[in-house]
């Protein structure tokens, strides 16, 4: 990668402030409705060998027999360490537990998995331990770049040592480490995860079986540390097209739903049998464009670029008017979380002003670029983000009245994926990012500085490396304020 002293990493960013979820009403007996068993199904998914025992005693009063919940895609592997997709980490987060709750680190002495076999600290150990260090190959193990060693002080104490400070630490162990059994895992090898070895947990629900085509079937741990569940089965179905799954949650196919696209949720809002919530989301949808390839090397092309996007126009058409346009790359909920809303109203009051939607400013902007008669450029949109290919198809037609080709190019989830962290995607990539913690932090050393695991824009240079690695030290956001706000300046630049 080449160096730049001040490029333009993110031209345009849009919000998305919110996130859907919705759920049916069921019987005043706490029965849900009848739907297809998963065995007829899955047709054929293996049952896994984990040796829990499904509850079988009849209903209790105000417990629900079974739960149908529908997911956008399937699960991709019951092990977090291959997967860590928002549908696979719905059924995951149901059967497995992460090491800690948020900002409670006491490792229990009366937790068993689900072959009734005792929790030790050598388990919690391993389970973090894989996310660690150089030779990790997990897909979550940038969050934990600056843990330098885990150690099993004694029975019951696990000591973490780092190699500069982390005030995000324990929110990222409650999101991304999964309690898994040391002997279970070791014995499935490449298994594990899959239909025949989904892994050995802790958490209230134990996998009774997973097809990474069809879903995932869930029986309650009777055993469970915290109390057995109200539900006693959950099945995970899959259902991609949210139009589906709202006939499947109104004629009571399926009990619940969560993400529906806020595109969608016009159409949702008018079921008369089921719950709408919504909730603010730490999201962003960015537009980045790789500052060492052509055109976008040239920043008047880049700048031709940010002012053919339409951000207020796309609100309400594409977010339902349930989003909100940004001022930075750093989600706007976190900024406001730490800073109080008049404090995030003087951060943006002094960063440079993201470009306006304008064809004109878009022309002129281009003809003092290199390329001032137009560029031809391919953007790939994945299939399963709803607002990408509408979003994509406006720039497209807005890129056209300047003399710009933009190729919209539908892909595969797991292809943009790979487009994004190989380098590979292509030169303009529309980035969904959500951030995990409330810290403002968070974000920039994601997607800016030469280890950044998602600088598709290749945003780089010692001087960018350098205030990153303060922002990252920052523990006190009177810290953190400095360099921050000089990387969004320059981002913004």
């Amino acid at each position: 990668m080449r160096a730049h002293s001040k490029p333009a990493a993110v031209a345009a960013v849009l919000a998305l402030a919110l996130v859907a979820g919705a759920c049916s009403s069921t019987d005043s007996d706490g029965g849900s409705s009848s739907v297809t068993s998963a065995a007829d199904a899955a047709d054929g998914a293996l049952t896994s060998e984990v040796g829990a025992e499904a509850s079988t005693a009849p209903v209790a009063a105000g417990e629900v027999d079974r739960m149908v919940w529908a997911i956008q895609s399937p699960p991709l592997s019951m092990d977090s360490a291959l997967a860590s997709d928002i549908p696979t980490r719905r059924v995951q987060t149901a059967a497995f537990e992460g090491l800690i709750v948020l900002w409670v680190f006491t490792i229990r002495d009366d937790v068993t998995f689900w072959d009734g076999t005792l929790l030790t600290i050598d388990d919690v150990r391993f389970s973090w331990s894989r996310h660690v260090g150089p030779d990790s190959t997990s897909g979550v193990a940038y969050n934990f770049a600056n843990v330098a060693g885990i150690e099993a002080t004694d029975a019951a104490t696990l000591t973490v040592r780092l190699t500069a400070p982390e005030p995000g630490l324990a929110v990222k162990a409650a999101l991304w480490v999964q309690i898994m059994q040391k002997a279970y895992a070791e014995t499935a090898g490449d298994a594990l995860g899959g239909p025949d070895k989904p892994g050995m947990g802790t958490g209230p629900f134990s996998i009774t079986s997973y097809s990474s085509a069809d879903g995932a079937l869930l029986d309650r741990y009777d055993g469970y540390w915290g109390g057995a569940a109200k539900v006693r089965q959950i099945e995970f179905k899959v259902i991609g097209d949210p139009d589906t799954a709202r006939l499947a949650i109104d004629s009571g196919e399926i009990d619940g739903y969560f993400d529906v696209p806020l595109i969608a949720t016009r159409q949702w809002d008018d079921l008369g049998s089921t719950t709408m919530t919504y909730v603010t989301g730490a999201y962003n949808d960015m537009l980045t464009m790789d500052v060492t390839s052509a055109p976008f090397d040239d920043p008047n092309a880049r700048l031709a670029l940010a002012h053919l996007i339409d951000r207020d126009g796309l609100l309400g058409p594409l977010f339902n008017g349930r989003a909100t346009t940004a001022f930075t790359v750093v989600p706007a909920t976190q900024v406001t979380s730490t800073l109080g809303e008049d404090g995030a109203a003087a951060l943006y009051a002094n960063l440079p002003a993201v470009p306006g939607f304008s064809i004109d400013d878009a022309k002129a902007a281009l003809a003092k670029s290199a390329t001032p008669d137009g560029f031809e450029v391919d953007l790939p949109v994945d299939t399963s983000q709803p607002w990408m290919s509408p979003l994509a198809q406006s720039l497209a037609q807005n890129a056209a009245e300047v003399g710009i080709t933009i190729n919209v190019k539908a892909v595969a989830p797991a292809d943009w994926i790979a487009g994004l962290t190989s380098g590979d995607g292509g030169p303009l990539q529309l980035l969904a990012l959500g951030a995990g913690t409330t810290w403002p932090a968070e974000v920039p050393p994601l997607i800016t500085g030469s280890t950044a695991p998602f600088n598709v824009a290749k945003y780089l240079s010692a001087e960018i490396d350098a205030t990153i690695g303060e922002v990252v030290a920052a523990t006190t956001i009177d810290e953190l304020m400095p360099p921050l706000t000089t990387l969004l300046t320059s981002i913004g630049d």
